[in-house]
């Protein structure tokens, strides 16, 4: 049996599974509203996945474009993986909508990067997946309000990911994905994320340093 199913299997058996946060719930303080039991494993990459952005109309609690990942292959994804108790599973599923038909739970092949194993973890993307690359849409182009995140989403995923100490270089690309300016003040209190500071102005941003493939890891 290879080590990525025997982890596997061992965290079942120890009531516990393995699961890949790559938006939101790289934060510990948004992951424990639901999920008190989350024990932060330290930084996993997802390959052949890209970080995408799609609003389908069901929920719009961060008043913007909720995160997922989407195939792609040759990218990667950085986040966080926890460690949750089964107990939570359930807790886990209603916060990403699953009932609802916003997130659908599907197992990857993570790498975690602070001790080289590749773990099996569960991990959510939108049932109603974007057609397009957000990354992809010119410097100059409008782009709709079903594609970009909040200000108050992005800064959510930026605190998480230094939390969390995903590489420099990633993060510094999350501070530039284009956002739509809104705000969910009472999230942004609650997590504390007047001191997150994103990149400047889109428009004083070159299209190069936005797009995904400038990320090496």
């Amino acid at each position: 049996m290879n080590k990525t199913r025997l982890l596997h299997k061992l965290s079942i058996v120890m009531n516990k599974f393995f699961y890949f946060g790559y938006g939101s719930n790289m934060l510990a303080a948004r992951m424990h509203i639901r999920n008190p039991s989350a024990r932060r494993i330290g930084v996993g990459k997802l390959k052949d996945y890209r970080l995408d952005f799609h609003y389908d109309g069901k929920d719009n609690s961060w008043n913007g474009a909720p995160a997922t990942i989407v195939p792609m292959k040759g990218a990667q994804v950085f986040g966080t993986i926890w460690e949750v108790d089964q107990c939570h599973l359930k807790s886990l599923d209603e916060q990403e909508g699953v009932s609802y038909g916003i997130y659908a739970p599907i197992n990857v092949t993570v790498d975690s990067l602070n001790d080289k194993r590749n773990i099996e973890c569960r991990v959510y993307h939108l049932c109603d997946q974007p057609k397009t690359d957000v990354h992809g849409l010119n410097c100059n182009e409008e782009a709709s309000f079903c594609r970009l995140p909040s200000t108050t989403y992005l800064k959510v995923i930026v605190k998480g990911a230094e939390e969390t100490g995903l590489p420099s270089e990633y993060i510094k690309w999350l501070k530039q994905i284009r956002h739509n300016d809104n705000h969910v003040h009472e999230m942004e209190s609650k997590l504390e994320l007047a001191e997150v500071k994103l990149a400047e102005a889109i428009s004083k941003v070159s299209c190069d340093r936005l797009t995904f493939n400038s990320v090496k890891g």
